[in-house]
């Protein structure tokens, strides 16, 4: 019975951190890079999509190590919930819910809060925010970018 119980306990221990090791993220903007590093600039591996859930392997300064078809990548926490996410199957009143919608109620901003930011801030240039939701980059440029900017990730060169 004393070699039994140790022997017990071990492998409930072991069952424990295999259930805590199972944690599901899940992407909470339009599309994002899962990176081969923690860093933004980082080359792309493969993108999230809106709703995509990837297994967590590892968590460190913001970012997230994710399990994906082409291996394991870094996801920025700001990107992700450890919540469920899902669209709504009823209609708003000025149209369908998309997954913009679903980003923007994650993080609390809806139509009534832009509406009411545009109520008190009529100056305010939306149509350049807009430009600016449409713009893309590719890894290349941005590849292009760090090395013209002599850009060091932190603690390089330390």
């Amino acid at each position: 019975m004393k070699r039994v119980l140790p022997a017990v306990l071990a492998a409930f221990l072991v069952a424990g951190v295999a259930l805590a090791a199972t944690e599901t993220v899940t992407v909470i903007v339009k599309k994002t890079s899962i990176r081969r590093d923690r860093q933004f600039y980082a080359p792309t591996l493969v993108e999230g999509l809106l709703g995509e859930s990837f297994k967590v392997t590892a968590r460190g300064n913001g970012w997230v190590q994710v399990e994906t078809k082409s291996g394991e990548g870094w996801l920025h926490e700001s990107a992700v919930t450890t919540r469920k996410v899902s669209a709504s199957s009823q209609a708003p009143a000025g149209g369908k819910v998309d997954d913009r919608d679903v980003a923007n109620a994650s993080k609390g901003f809806n139509p009534q809060v832009e509406s009411q930011y545009r109520k008190n801030n009529p100056s305010a240039n939306f149509a350049a925010v807009d430009r600016m939701e449409k713009l893309e980059t590719t890894d290349t440029a941005v590849a292009s970018f760090v090395g013209d900017g002599n850009i060091q990730p932190r603690g390089a060169g330390k």
